[in-house]
């Protein structure tokens, strides 16, 4: 048994609060408590480990980089295929660099992000242009569809050739797999305490079969001279450490599963709440179709040059992420007890961060709840005030990426279509590893308007009382 926690931390202890809205758990117990406070004197809420020494939430951005910037300290939850006893394979698969430490974690880290700079995503513009082009040949003018489905699989055509290029005679069968398994153990996280031995013996079979696929396509890239259409994936294959060694095929396969996995949900999560909240600014979906317009009136997709010249295209996503932000909550674990802020937190203690709070600080952002893109022309919050990609030594290596095909994806779809809401709609939320919509909002293609914009139905239910959408927009 380890050490209690501290009493001198207050307690917000209600079971029942917190699982019927964590969000509003969190933000009524932050403003009765201060930025930490208990939310469970033993047992884990999201680390599942049940040796954990009780749970903690820590606020504000003191804490936020005392608990990021500190890896060997506050470190990643078990990973739940260990939780699941599930075979060393299906461990790798998930062993990438966000599950290391020490110089291990350095130097992959600095790979990965050589790979992922700026420089190297815009030499990807051709994938990344194509997959549009190929997602959006399905769409059609006046049809109805399930936003948040569209966008995964808008995201999985343009990731797919990012990651595995355009050479790769199975790339479909290898996509397919690796989408399937994100969610199967997405399902099977998320109901850890219900896995069934069949939930748990598909999930062998089916990410089995992941790390094979994922092994033959590394194989086939190491027998091949490089191309300029070689995908990210094929490019670290070649890579060599510091020690003049290539990556080992177990790491290649770890790195290629979660690349897919970063560079698939969180950016059609996104996506999806960006259009949504578009989909009730009729006026300032028009003046974001003529700045692009200026940009170029072919109705591509624009460089990574162009995006400097298209200042509301970023604070649109910008003010988007800060409200409904895929990672709205994070978490940490102690490694062993460890002295914070003055008090001594035991060994194996889960300390819960929130990305959405931070992301409402009235001091920092004010009128929170307020879509306001025009707050972006002057203000460049730090990394632990705004962190909608993690911050700390764990942030999400392939943010510039994820906002590269962001930016890409809404700025071929404004300049095409309007996309509206088919009807009002109550639209929920819930948080599955990522915040998320809970049901499809289901909307509808209109062609783009010379002058006005359609207007579509009305958003309204829970995600309609997390933002505000009313005539803020009359100030573009």
């Amino acid at each position: 048994m380890g050490l209690p926690l501290p009493s001198s931390i207050p307690r917000a202890i209600d079971d029942a609060a917190f699982y019927q809205d964590p969000l509003r758990f969190f933000a009524k117990s932050r403003s009765r408590l201060g930025d930490i406070f208990v939310i469970r004197e033993t047992g884990p809420i999201f680390s599942r480990a049940p040796e954990c020494t009780g749970v903690i939430g820590v606020f504000g951005a003191r804490y936020n980089r005392a608990v990021l910037s500190n890896l060997d300290q506050f470190v990643m939850p078990m990973s739940a295929s260990k939780r699941l006893s599930l075979p060393p394979k299906l461990v790798n698969l998930n062993f990438a660099v966000h599950s290391m430490r020490g110089e291990q974690h350095a130097q992959h880290a600095r790979i990965l992000m050589r790979a992922l700079s700026e420089r190297n995503i815009e030499d990807q513009y051709v994938s990344i242009a194509a997959g549009l082009e190929e997602f959006a040949a399905g769409w059609r003018l006046g049809a109805s569809l399930a936003l948040l489905g569209e966008m995964r699989q808008l995201a999985l055509r343009i990731s797919s050739r990012m990651l595995f290029g355009d050479q790769y005679g199975d790339v479909r069968q290898l996509e397919s797999g690796l989408q399937k398994y994100f969610h199967l153990r997405r399902e099977v996280v998320s109901s850890l305490r219900t896995t069934t031995q069949r939930s748990r013996r598909d999930l062998i079979e089916l990410g089995t079969a992941v790390d094979s696929a994922l092994r033959r396509y590394i194989r086939w890239c190491r027998t091949l001279a490089p191309t300029t259409s070689d995908g990210i994936l094929a490019k670290l294959a070649r890579i060599e450490l510091e020690d003049g060694k290539p990556l080992s095929e177990n790491q290649l396969v770890a790195h290629g599963n979660v690349l897919f996995m970063s560079a698939n949900e969180p950016i059609a999560v996104s996506l999806t709440w960006i259009l949504l909240i578009l989909s009730q600014l009729p006026r300032l979906r028009r003046i974001l179709r003529h700045e692009l317009d200026r940009i170029s009136d072919t109705g591509g997709v624009p460089h990574a040059k162009d995006f400097a010249r298209l200042p509301l295209l970023d604070s649109v996503i910008k003010e988007s992420l800060r409200l409904l932000p895929p990672n709205a909550l994070m978490v940490r674990v102690t490694r062993r007890s460890a002295l914070f802020d003055g008090m001594q937190l035991p060994e194996l203690c889960e300390l819960v961060l929130c990305p959405f709070l931070a992301h409402r600080d009235p001091a920092l952002f004010p009128n929170p709840k307020d879509f306001l893109p025009a707050r972006w022309t002057d203000m460049k919050p730090s990394p632990f005030e705004y962190f909608p990609f993690g911050a700390g030594g764990h942030h999400c290596l392939g943010q510039h990426l994820a906002m590269y095909v962001i930016k890409a994806a809404l700025a071929f779809i404004a300049r095409r279509y309007e996309v509206v809401l088919s009807e009002d709609q109550e639209v929920d939320w819930q948080i599955q590893i990522i915040f998320m919509p809970r049901n499809e909002p289901m909307m509808i293609l209109k062609p783009p308007r010379t002058s006005g914009a359609h207007k579509g139905g009305k958003l309204r239910g829970p995600i309609s009382d997390l933002i505000s959408l009313d005539a803020r927009e009359l100030s573009y």
